[in-house]
């Protein structure tokens, strides 16, 4: 029997600090026993293994820092006061659980396809609301059902605007270029594959959360929940504001003359840029927007603690050779027909081991893309067809529930029923729009 207050090392293997040291220790594992290449078994020792995985450790610098911004930005949006009362605004619309729940999952999934980061924090708050609203119309509730809905935004993020892999390969000079070379989001978010998609899992969303709140067990209780105190705009200076209109106008005139066609000016870059530029404005004094980010800090120090360790992982796989291999074995085991929905599955797995969806993508991108490339696919639909996979699972990983369960004071053993039931549905769907519509 364990001691109170005495750690447990399997409690911290099972975190995801402690997942991701296990990858790195299983993929040091595969490249020391040895990898076969042109029929020729090629090993290598510790010290050549430590050399790759060193040399990779720092390679993704660039976009650990633009996944942590685009959290940062997104936090700082959705506990900015404003916000905070138009949801509470909102939460007393609602007069049934019913109206509550849809009202919830409308509202989550279409802030998460703005941003991740917002659509996480925004969603948690507005279940709190809605919980809190139905009480004390003496209405009875589910808690647990509405947590489920305001989780949502994580189950469909990555078809929208902040999504991490089609936004990165949208960019100039990013880590998988050489592979794959710069693909538009005319030919990821913004295709028909994916707007088809994402809006018909949407809408299967909403008809779940409606047949739930229908037939779900309701009750009375109240949840003893984290405290999160909304944040002002300031008042004694503008600075931050004349900051923000600048950057705002720098926007603007890109957008206007812009060389590329289309929107091929919109990458994770231009999209970290407008978030910055907002959240300036909103918050309008330096002081307040120095607060705010702060605070949003705090929720991506996950970020920035492991995707060095994710791309230690990509300089392993890629110098030893052993992305070949597994580009090798992918061209072996599936053909142009299957590897879609292989990918698609595979992705969804692969997440509940990498929870970040840019550190999974700096895993799997490299052989997704190069296989892609190989059989002749289309690589803008492979590369939505990964975040259709890395978004759904997220309804099953605990990581990014946190917050959540925090802020509503709902347990994972209360709302994980609901959050498997929408997995499931979007599951389908989504296997289903690969099969017919890639």
């Amino acid at each position: 029997m364990r001691k109170p207050g005495k750690e447990n090392l399997l409690d911290h293997l099972i975190s995801p600090f402690g997942l991701v040291l296990i990858l790195t220790f299983l993929t040091f594992s595969l490249v020391l026993v040895g990898s076969t290449g042109e029929e020729v078994v090629k090993t290598y020792d510790f010290t050549q293994a430590f050399g790759f995985w060193q040399n990779g450790f720092f390679g993704l610098m660039g976009f650990t820092l633009q996944m942590m911004m685009i959290l940062v930005f997104g936090f700082s949006l959705a506990v900015f006061k404003p916000v905070n009362l138009f949801l509470r605004k909102l939460a007393q619309l609602p007069s049934t659980l019913v109206s509550a729940v849809l009202l919830t999952a409308a509202i989550t999934m279409i802030a998460g396809l703005l941003n991740w980061g917002f659509g996480l924090i925004v969603g948690a708050v507005l279940a709190r609301f809605m919980q809190q609203a139905l009480l004390e119309k003496g209405q009875v509730s589910n808690p647990a059902l509405l947590a489920a809905s305001g989780y949502l935004g994580m189950g469909i993020w990555h078809g929208g605007f902040s999504g991490s892999a089609p936004l990165s390969v949208a960019e100039s000079g990013h880590f998988l270029e050489a592979k794959a070379g710069v693909i538009p989001v005319e030919f990821t978010l913004f295709s028909a594959f994916n707007l088809v998609t994402t809006f018909g899992l949407f809408l299967i969303f909403m008809g779940t959360a409606w047949y739930l709140a229908r037939n779900s067990s309701k009750t009375s209780d109240s949840n003893h929940a984290l405290s999160i105190d909304p944040l002002e705009p300031g008042k004694q200076n503008g600075l931050a504001r004349i900051a923000g209109l600048f950057m705002l106008g720098v926007i603007l005139v890109g957008v206007v003359f812009a060389e590329e066609s289309g929107l091929g000016f919109v990458s994770l870059n231009w999209v970290n840029f407008l978030l910055f530029s907002i959240t300036l404005i909103a918050y309008r004094s330096s002081l307040n927007f120095s607060n705010a980010i702060a605070n949003g800090l705090k929720s991506s120090a996950d970020i920035f603690i492991q995707f060095p360790f994710y791309a230690g992982i990509l300089g392993l796989i890629t110098e030893s050779g052993l992305l070949n291999e597994f580009v090798k074995m992918g061209n072996e085991i599936t053909n142009p027909e299957s590897f879609p929905l292989f990918s698609f599955f595979s992705a969804a797995l692969v997440n509940f081991f990498i929870p970040s969806g840019g550190g999974q993508w700096a895993v799997q991108g490299p052989i997704i893309l190069e296989t892609s490339a190989a059989m002749g696919l289309d690589t803008g639909k492979m590369v939505m067809v990964f975040a259709f996979g890395d978004q759904i699972s997220n309804l099953l990983q605990p990581f990014w529930a946190l917050p959540l369960l925090s802020i509503t004071g709902v347990s994972v053993r209360k709302i994980f029923p609901y959050t498997l039931v929408f997995f499931l549905v979007g599951l389908v769907w989504l296997w289903a729009s690969i099969f017919f519509f890639f």
